[in-house]
């Protein structure tokens, strides 16, 4: 079966002149007055991108937006005979000095293991992003590839706040945890900002951002080894990955500072790009279910439940007492079945939808599962 995929490649811009970097600096600043409903002089393509994130996500006051880059604006160069770089990101900005739109061509770094897909796919509506000072462009490329339509067993992943991925079989329930090291990462970091900023107060910012990059690759490589047991798993049993979809999880989601501070900062976006790029390079599919619920749903009966802590599900009808993310990974897998409909009232049903078909028990046995997949759109151990 042939998809048309998004992969998002995240290209960091250096070696930026002065002048460069203002006009960056300035393009940023200024796309967050319009996002958040002010007026502001922008080059006229990314004007009309800030008025659209404007009216479809009204962002918080206090959040940060990425810059749309529109692909009929900008545009990505390679040429190995220069010697700054050989990758350039051509960036559209306003220059207030001519009074108008203008385009800044930036030297990039572009992951020696994506090279190949940026040369060879398809460039659309991609972001500028700003991060502890540094400037980064996440390219959105399309391409074609060629996914298995049948699965034997459905790879279910819940991403929260503790593990940032639970990932459980529906055939027999097996789950793995994935995030201690992560946690443990960031964690370090973070204790270890707060002791520079206190002893070193005039060169701690230099230091600070020194340690960011050595924090980003170590969550980084972290991530890659993830995704790449997820898809290994996922091949060894031929199943098909189901992913809870964390779209707006940040807004209107205020758990206390503790929570936040874990969820907000959680790298669930770059994780799921990388299990999507490696599945899909391996043949498997991977699609979005709503996950509306599936943290407060009992898998076995389907009642709605009181959590009583962060970790723990106690179900006061059936009494299922489970760990809390299997517990949602396993619903986030039905609902992709079509077990459920929301809210999740129902137990046991068919799923009937182009080329699937697929009957779940009611009962709480582990199913020997056959998935035909059509052309719909995208406790345990713990394991570091």
């Amino acid at each position: 079966m042939q998809r048309n995929v998004s992969t998002t490649v995240r290209v960091k811009l250096h070696s930026l002149t002065n002048r460069k970097a203002d006009l960056l600096d300035r393009e940023y600043e200024t796309f967050q007055t319009e996002v958040h409903g002010g007026d502001a002089d922008l080059y006229s393509a990314t004007k009309q991108q800030a008025s659209k994130v404007q009216r479809q996500k009204d962002p918080n006051p206090d959040t940060e937006q990425p810059v749309v880059l529109r692909n009929d604006v900008f545009d990505v160069a390679h040429d190995e005979d220069t010697v700054l770089s050989s990758w350039w990101v051509q960036v559209p900005v306003y220059d207030p000095e001519q009074g108008r739109g203008n385009s800044i061509w930036c030297p990039a770094r572009v992951p020696h293991k994506d090279e190949q897909l940026v040369r060879e796919g398809d460039i659309r509506d991609s972001e500028l992003v700003r991060r502890d000072g540094d400037w980064y462009v996440h390219l959105v490329v399309k391409r074609s590839v060629t996914v298995q339509d049948e699965y034997d067993d459905v790879l279910a992943i819940d991403m929260g706040a503790r593990w940032v991925a639970t990932c459980a079989f529906l055939s027999d329930r097996k789950t793995t945890f994935y995030g201690e090291e992560v946690r443990r990462i960031r964690e370090h970091y973070k204790q270890l900002r707060k002791s520079i900023g206190k002893a070193k107060p005039r060169q701690g910012q230099q230091v600070v951002e020194r340690i960011g990059d050595a924090e980003a690759r170590k969550v980084d490589d972290r991530l890659h080894k993830t995704a790449r047991q997820i898809v290994e798993d996922a091949e060894e049993r031929n199943a098909v990955i189901v992913v809870g979809d964390l779209g707006g999880i940040r807004k209107d989601n205020d758990k206390g500072r503790y929570v936040n501070d874990k969820t907000h900062k959680m790298p669930f976006a770059r994780l799921l790009n990388y299990i999507e790029y490696k599945a899909h390079d391996a043949g498997i599919d991977v699609q979005l279910v709503e996950e509306y619920v599936t943290s407060k749903t009992c898998n076995r009966c389907a009642c709605e439940a009181i959590r009583e802590t962060q970790g723990q599900f106690d179900c006061p009808e059936c009494g299922l007492d489970d760990n809390a993310d299997k517990n949602g990974a396993l619903n986030i897998g039905k609902r992709a079945l079509g077990k459920f409909s929301k809210p999740l009232s129902e137990a046991g049903a068919v799923l009937a939808q182009p080329e699937t078909q697929v009957i779940v028990p009611r009962d709480d046995e582990p199913a020997n599962l056959s998935v035909s997949v059509g052309s719909t759109p995208s406790g345990g151990t713990p394991r570091l």
